[in-house]
């Protein structure tokens, strides 16, 4: 897979993906801005790897021009901006008659990983769920008790709601700096 982050032209995005078509890539995610379907348009037929789109739209209206034109083989919805579990399973819904899969987003951490883990047992055109496992030993700090993640697989538990609680004494370790210039954890809280 191949994250663009819609940051090349139509005749970048293109040479890149020729480029990229001998690696049998799963996907080519947003090799241009989400803004121009002409756009789009233009690179997915000028190349042959699938192509992801969709963590920077928001309802089920904004997945029609993709999905009806054919645009896309993968959406990728994120939970949190598209308005929660509802919308979510509403655009997986309006994908499945398309044979688009659905591979929701994440960039908001544990709680949105687990709304999107919840969602996706219930998704029949489902194909993963998007989460960064590098920041798992982060999130086992500040959730009560941490979601059950073995190797490649979150396994659904027999709590209630979500099956995961926040750890409240825990959040100002990962408090971020507002004064500084870069997202990062304070080096005052953080110990560094």
């Amino acid at each position: 897979m191949v994250d663009a982050h819609g940051r090349f032209d139509v005749a970048s995005a293109i040479a890149g993906g020729r480029a990229l078509e001998h690696l049998n890539l799963t996907w080519y995610e947003e090799p241009v801005p989400p803004e121009s379907f002409k756009a789009l348009r233009q690179v997915r037929e000028s190349t042959d790897i699938p192509i992801c789109m969709g963590e920077r739209r928001f309802t089920r209206y904004d997945y029609v021009p993709l999905l009806e034109e054919r645009l896309v083989d993968f959406i990728m919805p994120d939970i949190a901006w598209t308005g929660g579990i509802s919308e979510l399973k509403r655009i997986a819904a309006l994908a499945e008659p398309y044979y688009v899969r659905v591979s929701p987003h994440d960039a908001l951490g544990p709680v949105a990983i687990m709304a999107g883990f919840h969602c996706s047992m219930t998704i029949p055109n489902f194909y993963r769920l998007e989460c960064l496992h590098t920041r798992f030993r982060d999130f086992a700090k500040i959730m009560d008790p941490m979601f059950d993640y073995e190797g490649k697989w979150i396994t659904p538990n027999d709590r209630p709601g979500l099956g995961v609680a926040l750890n409240h004494e825990t959040f100002d370790e990962f408090l971020i700096d507002p004064s500084s210039n870069r997202p990062e954890l304070s080096e005052r809280r953080s110990g560094v």
